[in-house]
């Protein structure tokens, strides 16, 4: 039988709902057991307005050795579906599930992590893919999810690794890594007993904040040293909440900021918590933007659209993204249907003709090992 990611077996979530642990036998055996990331990826024909993936199915480089192929449906989406395009596809059977996003430097090169895997991978414009880094050996991640990304000023990268499962043995252990601007392995770079589901990642100004899904914002310091920033209890996780729509306890999650505020979604409740930052860049009093389980429960990654203050929101178990007002936390819709398969990071990105698009990962969290549809997509926005 086939392993269903996010609704069987005692498991974990990579900002949206993913099982792990569970095995089947031969090219059933499922993600976080050890597998390491072979890659028989497949690259789209990008979306259509230039910039990365731009270019068509061109055959790429390799990730952990297995060939990058072209080809594809390129991204097409059903009757009612959204008009977001494939830049790459990835292998769910080989646990190929992209969860986190960033661009690397002033090519803006789209970094995603797969989640089971302990492993970061670029993805160039012709729409292949390479090996960015790794945490431990390949196939020695299990019981683990790589969570968010983001980059320092001098283009070191970072990554947050996370488990449900902290009795069962978690590898690589919980916490933030970082990886060398060029890539390559990453190394511990801040834990604390408390943070073992760092999510959501950004710098302000020199200090880290991660949005931890066990429900806080912790600040890290150029040292690696963590400490709580805010504990509200907006930030906690709740499964039996918005009608169990996401059955594991997953709080806070995406995290970005604009010059004033801190803003998390937390994905249980379908809520966005507003932290005003104070002058000494404490924590002020938090609370909810918007709270909406029709509109938001399953709320993953977050990104600030500048060109109108508004939040652009991943909503992981209703494959949508949602727009949501930092006035009034009023929400629209931006996209949903086919092709989205649990999407989960968002960025928004330029493109050569002056436009801008949205990149978001699909990471398939919900469906089977070999039917979803993991990827990185574009979509055309204003």
């Amino acid at each position: 039988m086939r392993f269903r990611y996010g609704l069987l077996a005692a498991s974990a979530l990579a900002t949206g709902v993913f099982a792990v642990g569970a095995c089947g036998s031969g090219d059933d055996a499922t993600p976080g057991g050890g597998q390491d990331a072979g890659m028989d990826a497949t690259t789209e024909g990008g979306a259509g307005d230039g910039g990365h993936g731009d270019g068509g199915g061109a055959e790429g480089g390799n990730v952990e050795g297995g060939p990058v192929q072209d080809g594809g449906d390129g991204g097409a989406a059903g009757e009612g579906g959204s008009p977001a395009a494939f830049l790459i596809h990835f292998d769910g059977t080989k646990g190929q599930l992209p969860e986190g996003l960033w661009e690397l430097g002033d090519a803006g090169t789209p970094i995603v992590g797969l989640a089971p895997l302990a492993t970061l991978v670029t993805v160039s414009a012709d729409g292949g893919a390479e090996t960015f880094g790794a945490v431990g050996e390949a196939g020695t991640a299990v019981n683990t999810f790589t969570l968010g990304i983001t980059t320092d000023v001098a283009g070191n990268v970072y990554a947050g690794i996370g488990s449900l499962m902290l009795d069962a043995g978690p590898a690589p252990a919980p916490g933030v890594y970082k990886f060398p601007p060029g890539g390559g392995a990453g190394t511990l770079f801040s834990s604390d007993p408390g943070m073992n589901f760092p999510n959501g990642l950004t710098f302000i100004g020199s200090s880290l904040f991660v949005a931890d899904s066990y429900g806080a914002v912790y600040v890290i310091d150029a040292q690696g040293t963590a400490s709580v920033w805010s504990s509200d209890a907006l930030l906690a996780p709740d499964p039996t909440a918005c009608s169990g729509s996401v059955p594991l306890p997953i709080g806070a999650n995406g995290l970005v900021h604009d010059a004033n505020n801190v803003y998390v979604s937390n994905t249980n409740h379908g809520r966005i918590v507003k932290i005003p930052m104070s002058a000494d860049g404490g924590a002020g009093t938090a609370s909810v933007l918007v709270e909406d389980c029709a509109a938001l429960a399953g709320a993953d990654g977050v990104v600030l659209d500048t060109k109108d203050g508004s939040l652009i929101v991943a909503v992981n178990v209703q494959n949508k993204i949602v727009r949501v007002s930092t006035g009034d936390g009023g929400t629209s819709v931006v996209t949903s249907g086919p092709p989205l398969d649990s999407p989960a990071s968002v960025l928004i990105d330029s493109v050569p003709d002056g436009g801008r698009r949205l990149l978001f990962t699909n990471a398939a969290f919900f469906s089977a090992a070999d039917a979803g549809r993991p990827g990185l997509l574009a979509l055309p926005i204003p």
